[in-house]
Order: C-alpha cells, then structure tokens, then sequence
C-alpha cells in the first residue's frame, strides 16, 4: 500500500472518485489500513459496513494562527472550558446520538470505526507512524456539562478534524466556540495544519481555504514527518476566553460561524 497509494493520490481513481474500500474488521490489520490511509493523506471513515478512506478532490484546510474569530465567540467563551482527550467515549456517544448523514440514527461514526480508531493506539511505532486519534471536548463552567466536541487524529504536524457535534437547542454557539478555541490552541501546540475536510460554509468563516488534492499531497508529505504532540491544556489554560486572547486581533471577524 505505501507504493499503490502514493500513485492513487498522484494521478486519481480510475472513475475520477473521492474513495476507496476496504473491509472494516476488527484487530490489527484494519487498524494498520487506517494508519497508512492517514499517512498518505486519506480521510478515514465508515459507510454501508465498510472502511472508507476518502480523498477530497479539494480539501479544506486552515492555518491554525490564521483562524478567524468572530465578534460574537468571543463574547460566548468565557462561559467554557477546552479539554483534549479527556472524554473520548461522551464524545463519540455524543456524536452518534447528535449527528447524522441522512436521517437520526445514520452516523457515519459507527462503533467499529470508532474502535478501529483506538485500535491505532496499540500499534508498534512502524506502523503506528506517530498517528493518534483523539477527542476535543468543550465544558459549560456552570453546570459542568459537555456541549461540544469533535474525534479528529494528528499526524506529524498536521491535525484532522473527523467529525463533531455541539448542543445547539441549549448552548447556541458552542460549537463555534470550540472551534475557534481548539485553533488557539493548536497554534499553542505547534500545528502547523488543520484539516477540515470538506467545504462547508462555517469552515471558511472560520478563515479555511480550498486546495486542490495536488497541493494537499505536497502539504501532508511535508508536515507528516514532523512531530506534535497534543495535549490537553493544562489548568486555567483551557479557558475558552484565555486561548481567544491569544487570537490576533486582525483576525476577528463580524459574524459568527454556525455552531
């Protein structure tokens, strides 16, 4: 695969498509597709039972230091708190429950994904290749709960957003929040990408730009030999208002993203 793929990414599928399909079993060897998909710079997902990898013909991608906050996100985020990795379970439960492609119930994050996912975790370095998966929670201070979230994995110095989800009945504009939050952050981190998939309009409110899939290969072949290492804020440092302030203040905008 780390000879076919390369030529996949390089000169297309054969129908001009987006995908490519495997078996979603369980163990070590789905586990290590999913890591080679990543390292070649394929999306890794799920759909009808099988393992998706999708490569985006133009990709949605953001400098994290040039992520745009609008007016209104930052007078919201005193109210929440910025977690990574510490309710991956909630989150994917979340996610699941809150998110769908088609109807209720058609979430793209099936379990078997998602412990495929995990299962990356377990690999030997060879072919792990420095690639984990990860939630990103956002906390409501008062009451404690879980208002928005996202899985996402880092590879080298670039991080991918999966999927997510955000309370939106009870907590209008969390999900705004933890995004602009989370791209704080990430600078803070050392990264030098993100990965937002595909084009969608609150993406690039959040400053994301297209690229076209030549350039996203030159960019992942790039960046996925660095090393980052993301870590949950520790402390005070996840205050939502906090990592705002660290924002550039050319880079706020009038109008907030949709949650």
């Amino acid at each position: 695969l780390d000879q076919i793929l390369p030529h996949i990414v390089d000169d297309g599928l054969p129908d001009g498509g987006e995908f490519v399909v495997a078996n979603l079993d369980e163990g070590e060897r789905t586990a290590s597709l999913v890591a080679v998909l990543v390292w070649h710079g394929f999306l890794p997902m799920s759909g009808v039972g099988l393992l998706l990898g999708k490569l985006h013909l133009n990709r949605c991608v953001l400098e994290p230091r040039e992520t745009h906050l609008a007016k209104k996100v930052r007078k919201r985020a005193k109210a929440f708190r910025l977690t990574v990795g510490e309710a991956w379970s909630q989150v994917v439960e979340h996610i699941q429950r809150l998110t769908y492609t088609s109807a209720p119930g058609d979430c793209w994050l099936t379990d078997k994904v998602v412990e495929a996912y995990q299962d990356v975790q377990k690999l030997s370095p060879k072919w792990q290749r420095g690639i984990r998966f990860i939630s990103v929670e956002l906390w409501h201070n008062e009451t404690k709960e879980l208002v928005a979230g996202e899985i996402g994995y880092i590879c080298g110095s670039m991080y991918s957003s999966c999927t997510g989800f955000s309370v939106k009945d009870k907590y209008p504009g969390a999900g705004a929040v933890q995004l602009a939050a989370l791209g704080a952050w990430l600078v803070r981190q050392g990264v030098k990408l993100w990965d937002l998939g595909m084009e969608l309009d609150y993406k690039m409110d959040l400053g994301g730009r297209m690229v076209p899939r030549a350039e996203w290969a030159r960019k992942v072949r790039q960046l996925r030999v660095e090393k980052v290492t993301l870590e949950s804020p520790p402390g005070d440092e996840g205050c939502a208002a906090q990592l705002l302030a660290t924002l550039r203040q050319g880079d706020e905008v009038g109008a907030a993203p949709a949650a």
